[in-house]
């Protein structure tokens, strides 16, 4: 990418601001305004662009869905779409991504007429596994190609971006590589921490499987555990105050691991081209067995509606998948970063993930 520069973007929010750890609340009634999102950001942005939920299809009837996001993110949107239609009834079951997968494998025919999780690996599995079906043109439309499945089947309703995060007082933004593959050679390396448990984690690894090979990238988690990279069984709030107080002074999550911990002194960066900023995207999927596919695939379509990206942009932190929908001032601009090119039903390979993760003992 000509031009590229990394760029830190918790500056930009000054000492004073509040981030909330979840969702803003629950919707108790009908949406009085149309829109989404933390009021301490949203409020201070133009309304969002694109496809608004008013003039997408009225829903109605039951829907069932199998969420691998958690409540805590995506509840309150949930309920916010529910809350729109008098006769439409949501069931939602929250749980482990992986969890979900193989309750459907092993129910004899699944109740989930949507399956909602935070990488696109296991829909790719569901789609080759024959569970789910394709979702008609005018929905598909609402997100881009890059972030689709080819085949129709799924679509990303957000992006997260791999980052780097580290503890301002211990080191600055050029003591961290722009490669990924240098960093086992650096003291960065030695001070870091990282969560292999968590799914985005292993979405990482079986990037960098992708794009280095597998031998490659088993060397180059070796090297990292000989430097000290240390586990962290929890997410972000662990890696964030783990870094934050020194314990490690550096770490590999997704770039919104900052979020709710701006007290603390951490900065995020990013690499260049390669595993290291490579997108997570969260998406959903219609599922062969349900019993309204039409209602199930405008369900979806809500998530990619003007409101909902708005939604995930200012209250998850993450970059929205609609081009007319911007990311929060804070984050880099899209355009800066620089992600390699990588298509993301291969990102599917995650048991091959798992059993070279397994056999470093990392899991």
């Amino acid at each position: 990418m000509v031009g590229h520069t990394r760029r830190r973007f918790l500056s930009a929010l000054g000492t004073g601001g509040v981030l909330l750890a979840g969702c803003t609340g629950r919707l108790t009634g009908e949406p009085d305004d149309g829109t989404l999102g933390d009021p301490e950001y949203a409020d201070e942005r133009p309304d969002p662009g694109g496809t608004t939920m008013e003039e997408l299809p009225d829903l109605s009837g039951e829907m069932t869905v199998y969420s691998g996001r958690s409540e805590q993110r995506v509840g309150e949107l949930i309920d916010y779409i529910e809350a729109m239609y008098r006769d439409l009834t949501v069931d939602v079951r929250y749980a482990d991504s992986a969890d979900l997968v193989n309750a459907i494998l092993t129910e004899e025919e699944t109740p989930a007429d949507i399956y909602y999780t935070t990488e696109s690996g296991t829909l790719t599995y569901l789609k080759e596994e024959g569970y789910t079906e394709a979702m008609p043109e005018e929905v598909l439309s609402l997100c881009p190609a890059e972030f689709r499945d080819p085949d129709d089947h799924w679509m990303g309703l957000s992006r997260r971006s791999w980052a780097i995060a580290y503890n301002t007082d211990r080191f600055e933004e050029g003591d961290v590589p722009e490669e990924i593959t240098a960093f086992p050679e650096t003291e960065v390396a030695s001070e870091m921490g990282w969560a292999p448990f968590r799914g985005s984690t292993q979405a990482f690894v079986t990037a960098m499987r992708v794009i280095h090979g597998e031998e490659e990238t088993r060397e180059w988690i070796e090297g990292m555990l000989e430097a000290g990279l240390r586990t962290y069984e929890g997410g972000r709030s662990d890696l964030a105050g783990a870094t934050g107080s020194g314990e490690i002074n550096a770490s590999l999550y997704n770039h919104y691991l900052v979020r709710g911990n701006l007290d603390l002194p951490i900065d995020v960066t990013f690499t260049r081209n390669d595993a290291g900023v490579v997108p997570i995207v969260p998406g959903a999927c219609v599922m062969d067995a349900s019993d309204d596919p039409e209602t199930a695939a405008d369900f979806v379509a809500h998530w990619a509606s003007a409101e909902a990206q708005e939604y995930f942009a200012t209250t998850t932190w993450e970059y929205p998948v609609s081009p007319h929908v911007d990311p929060l001032d804070v984050l880099p601009d899209r355009d800066e970063l620089d992600p390699p090119e990588i298509d993301l039903n291969d990102l599917a390979g995650v048991e091959t993930t798992l059993e070279l993760l397994r056999g470093l003992d990392v899991l």
